[in-house]
Formats: structure tokens, C-alpha cells, sequence
């Protein structure tokens, strides 16, 4: 049915460019764009190498090799780089995306990834569209507008947890980055903030008990709060409550060096 959703909502009338000019908030590792760069994908423990090679090319190991790349995290670390060869890859591997996958197909259309993707993809904004025709611009724009009406209607089924923090906080990032998607902001926020409720529990835990998990829904709980403050709206009680209360429990997981603590279950 994800498929199906991405199809339709390709038909609906795509966002027209952005509310005001977007600052990236994630900058990743200047190392792994390095790597990137150079033709080494490291992905979910699987190192492949193809230099020049397109990175939806690649053979894949691994579903969660998959995934990562479909996420887009990766743009954090080409942004890191952000020279000419780094944008140059940038650009080529999201523009072929859009190509290959705006119709639904591939499988980087469920909500959690499609959340993912949104938050680099509107970050990077400008490394991706420095250069770019104005077709290549329209076709940007139609397809965030595409995924964000996605996110709209299937946010419900992304799994409780990680994925469903994901799902909304691209859901609110996009709403407010967007002209025409302001009205998928305040039921994203209250949505946001029911699940805030449901899953980060009084000492700020989640269920799973997984560090890295929960530092991942804090640092988006973080990113979604300044979105939301930056566009002259206030995050919900629930939702700033949350924060506030992984804060002190992240802080005592970490050891001297800085690392999370790897236990979970």
C-alpha cells in the first residue's frame, strides 16, 4: 500500500519552494564523505566498492544496506566535504532518485525512511540545487511535496518507537519548510507529542532500552522542537517534557570517553 500512497500523492499539487532559505543541521563526518567520494560505501557493517558508480547501482548485501542509503543520511557526510566532487555526487545520486523512484517504486517509500530523507533533503538544500536547471529545481520541489502528503497519510503506520519519531519529525520539518504544506504541521506536532507520551516513560527511557536509539529520538525530538520555535510556534507541552526528561538519562549513559553505553534489551 506504500507504493499505491506514493503514486497518488504524486498526483497532488507539489509544494512551490520553500517558506524561507533552509540551513543544513546535520553535518556529518568529513572521513566517511571522504570514502564516499572515492567509491567506498560503508552501510550497515558492509564496506562495497564501486567507484563512479551510482549509488542505487550498488549490489546489495543486506535490507538495512538498503535502507540507509534510501535514508539519505549520507548527504550529511558529502556536506561535511562540500567541494566540488562532493556536491557533484550529491546531486547526481538524489536528482537519479528522483528518476528512478518518484513513482513509488524501490524501497525507500515507508514512512520512517521517507521522514529520513526529507530532513537531509530539505537540509542540504543547497548543496543539491546550486547549479541546477530550473526543471531539475520544479522536480525537486514536486517530489518533497510528494513525500510530505505521503508522510501525511501512512505516518500511522510506521512502527511505534524510532521509526514512527522519524516519520513525524519529517512530517513537522517539512510542513513548516514548505509553501503549501503548512496545514500537515499542527496535527504532526500533536501528533508528535502523543507519542512523546506513549513511549519515552518518566525516567526518560524508551521500551526498547537501546542508548543509541534513544539518543537518535532525542536529537530529533531537538530538531523538530527548533523547527517548530524558529517558525514562531510553540512544541507542546508533552513534546518539550520529553526532552527534558532524556536529557539527564543520556547524560548518565555515556562514559568518560564520550560513547554511549551498548546495552539494551
Amino acid at each position: 500500500m506504500h507504493r499505491v500512497h506514493a503514486r497518488l500523492a504524486a498526483l497532488a499539487r507539489p509544494a512551490a519552494g520553500f517558506v524561507s532559505q533552509p540551513e543544513p543541521k546535520t553535518i556529518g563526518s568529513f572521513a566517511r564523505g571522504r570514502q564516499l567520494v572515492a567509491g567506498n560505501f560503508l552501510f550497515a557493517g558492509f564496506l562495497i566498492e564501486g567507484k563512479n558508480a551510482s549509488i542505487w547501482d550498488l549490489p546489495v548485501p543486506d535490507p538495512r544496506f538498503e535502507e540507509e542509503i534510501h535514508g539519505c543520511a549520507w548527504l550529511d557526510d558529502l556536506a561535511a566535504v562540500a567541494d566540488g566532487p562532493a556536491r557533484q555526487r550529491a546531486q547526481d545520486w538524489i536528482f537519479d532518485w528522483i528518476r528512478r523512484y518518484r513513482w513509488g517504486g524501490g524501497p525507500g517509500w515507508t514512512p520512517d525512511l521517507t521522514g529520513r530523507r526529507l530532513i537531509r533533503w530539505i537540509n542540504h538544500a543547497i548543496l543539491l540545487l546550486n547549479g541546477r536547471s530550473r526543471a531539475d529545481s520544479d522536480a525537486y520541489f514536486r517530489c518533497l511535496g510528494q513525500q510530505t502528503i505521503f508522510l501525511a497519510r501512512r505516518w500511522r503506520k510506521a512502527a511505534p518507537g524510532l521509526p514512527r519519531f522519524e516519520a513525524l519529525t519529517g512530517l513537522v520539518y517539512a510542513g513548516l519548510a514548505l509553501t503549501g504544506m503548512e496545514r500537515h504541521v499542527g496535527p504532526a506536532a500533536a501528533a508528535l507529542a502523543l507519542e512523546c507520551e506513549r513511549e519515552i516513560d518518566a525516567e526518560g527511557g524508551i521500551p526498547t532500552r537501546n542508548p543509541e536509539e534513544l539518543l537518535e529520538v532525542f536529537t530529533l525530538l531537538t530538531w523538530a522542537a527548533a523547527a517548530l520555535a524558529d517558525a514562531g510556534r510553540s512544541p507542546q507541552p508533552a513534546h518539550l517534557d520529553a526532552i527534558d526528561r532524556i536529557a539527564p538519562t543520556l547524560r548518565a549513559l555515556r562514559h568518560a570517553d564520550g560513547g554511549l553505553a551498548r546495552f539494551h534489551g
